[in-house]
């Protein structure tokens, strides 16, 4: 029996594709400010300390975003995305019941392959991000070595994830999205403003 207050997979499917969006988002802007060429230089040393800021600003929205998208206990997450599928497969206009339930399976274990990259995500979000844990203070190699995630790791959950949305967009309303953020490397325009007055 549905829950009573159970989140419907098409609002389930648009919160995390705009989740997914702004998350790179994010990541993008991290990146781009972690930059170490000559004309970023010159920019960043113009106010050292609102760029390191405004980086780890990034890092983290871009962290949180997929520990929300990952959570078990949220309503909305990937997980209750393909319970909710699976549940509503014969409302998709674009596949059969049949094709659903093999996409769910599939996004199942391309997720699983995931989880080492997510288990670190969620230490970072548990026990520095979004609370402060004691383990970090009182075990903090314990600490950094469970919450070890490279910009690779958090680039490719985005876009398994992405990719899973997708396939499952397809099924129901036969259409993707791109999940960019339209606009979201504007930051660079800033840069390059920047550096040009540094070596005028």
């Amino acid at each position: 029996m549905p829950q009573k207050n159970a989140v419907k997979f098409q609002q389930n499917l648009a919160w995390l594709m705009i989740e997914v969006m702004f998350g790179r988002a994010h990541y993008g802007i991290a990146r781009g400010l972690g930059r170490s060429d000559r004309r970023a230089i010159k920019a960043f040393g113009t106010a050292p300390r609102f760029f390191d800021l405004t980086l780890g600003a990034h890092a983290d929205s871009a962290q949180l975003a997929l520990a929300r998208i990952f959570d078990r206990t949220s309503a909305v997450s990937i997980h209750t995305l393909l319970s909710s599928a699976l549940k509503e497969a014969g409302t998709f206009k674009h596949g059969t019941s049949m094709e659903v339930r093999k996409a769910v399976e599939r996004a199942k274990a391309s997720i699983a392959t995931l989880e080492p990259g997510v288990t670190a995500i969620r230490t970072r979000r548990n026990e520095t991000i979004a609370h402060l844990d004691a383990r970090p203070f009182i075990d903090p190699n314990g600490y950094v070595q469970e919450g070890l995630v490279s910009y690779r790791q958090i680039e490719g959950l985005f876009d398994q994830i992405g990719a899973i949305l997708n396939t499952l967009s397809l099924l129901y309303r036969g259409a993707s999205s791109p999940l960019e953020l339209e606009g979201a490397k504007d930051y660079e325009q800033v840069l390059d403003h920047l550096a040009d007055t540094t070596e005028n």
